[in-house]
C-alpha cells in the first residue's frame, strides 16, 4: 500500500513539474511579444515648448504643449493641448491650437484632435480670419493643412461652413470641399 502511493505521489509531482516548466515556455514567449509592443513613454515634458529654424536661421515653426510623451516602440509623440505657430515667407504666422496632438515619427505631420483652432492675428492685435474644426492633419514643413470634418471659417465680413478644407498656409489659398455654403454679412456704415 505504502509503495503504491509513493509511487502516485512520485508521478503527480514529475506531472506538476513538468506542467509548470511547459507553462512557463508557453508564457515566457507572451512576456517578450507584449514588451515589444507595449506603448509606453520613454520620456516626457510639462510645458513642453520647442523653436524649429531653417537653414538660414529664421524660424521656421515654434510648438508648445502642456503635456508631450515620446514613445520609443514608434517613434512618436503625444501632445496635450498643443499650440503650434507657422511661420512663413513674407506673411504673417499662422497659429493653430488643439485638445490633443500626435506628431509622426518623421516630424513631418501633425494630426490635431478636438477643437482645433487655425487662425491668424494682424498687424493690430486682431484675428483676421478663424478657422474652427474637430480634427486637423498639418505637414509643417510643406505649409499645408486639411481636414475632413465640418470646419467653419470666420473672417471679418463672412462665415463659411464646408465639410472638408484643405489649407495651402504659404499661399494662404483655401480648398472647400463639400456642402459649403457661405454667409456674407452686409457691411454697416453710419
Amino acid at each position: 500500500m505504502f509503495n503504491i502511493r509513493w509511487k502516485i505521489t512520485l508521478i503527480l509531482i514529475v506531472a506538476a513539474g513538468l506542467s509548470y516548466w511547459l507553462l512557463g515556455k508557453l508564457i515566457g514567449g507572451d512576456d517578450q511579444i507584449l514588451t515589444k509592443l507595449a506603448h509606453h513613454p520613454d520620456y516626457y515634458m510639462e510645458n513642453f515648448n520647442t523653436l524649429k529654424m531653417d537653414v538660414n536661421g529664421a524660424p521656421k515653426n515654434h510648438l508648445s504643449a502642456s503635456y508631450m510623451a515620446h514613445y520609443p516602440d514608434d517613434n512618436t509623440t503625444e501632445l496635450d493641448y498643443p499650440v503650434l505657430e507657422i511661420f512663413r515667407e513674407n506673411k504673417l504666422p499662422i497659429n493653430v491650437s488643439a485638445d490633443k496632438g500626435w506628431v509622426t515619427s518623421s516630424n513631418e505631420v501633425i494630426l490635431l484632435i478636438g477643437n482645433v483652432r487655425l487662425y491668424q492675428v494682424d498687424n493690430f492685435g486682431e484675428i483676421s480670419f478663424e478657422l474652427i474644426t474637430k480634427d486637423a492633419r498639418v505637414l509643417v514643413d510643406k505649409k499645408y493643412a486639411e481636414t475632413d470634418k465640418h470646419a467653419t471659417l470666420i473672417s471679418k465680413n463672412s462665415i463659411t461652413n464646408s465639410e472638408g478644407i484643405r489649407i495651402y498656409l504659404q499661399e494662404q489659398r483655401m480648398e472647400f470641399l463639400n456642402n459649403v455654403q457661405t454667409t456674407i454679412e452686409k457691411n454697416q456704415k453710419n
